[in-house]
């Protein structure tokens, strides 16, 4: 699954099992897991291996294209948008 973030928007990521990993194809993301206390800031060309169960908050500090690579082909996957057009950061 491909996606398309715009500056400033931010995305959670509720996998149970289904995501193995991301992949950041452009621009440039700030990302934190629910496994771990650390935030992390990637960019471009950069993979991520997901743990099994854990949830993700990834806001896009720059227009970003983001692959969700899945472990099975029909993977369910719960995406929630939480600030639509705003950071929390700015809101």
């Amino acid at each position: 699954m491909r996606y398309l973030l715009a500056q400033g928007e931010i995305i959670t990521l509720q996998n149970g099992d289904a995501i193995e990993s991301l992949s950041l194809l452009a621009g440039a993301i700030w990302l934190t897991r629910s496994s771990d206390t650390r935030d992390y800031c990637l960019q471009e060309g950069t993979r991520l291996a997901v743990v099994r169960g854990e949830t993700l908050i990834i806001e896009a500090l720059t227009p970003a294209t983001l692959t969700v690579n899945c472990r099975l082909r029909r993977a369910g996957v719960h995406i929630t948008t939480a600030w639509p057009h705003t950071s929390p950061r700015t809101a």
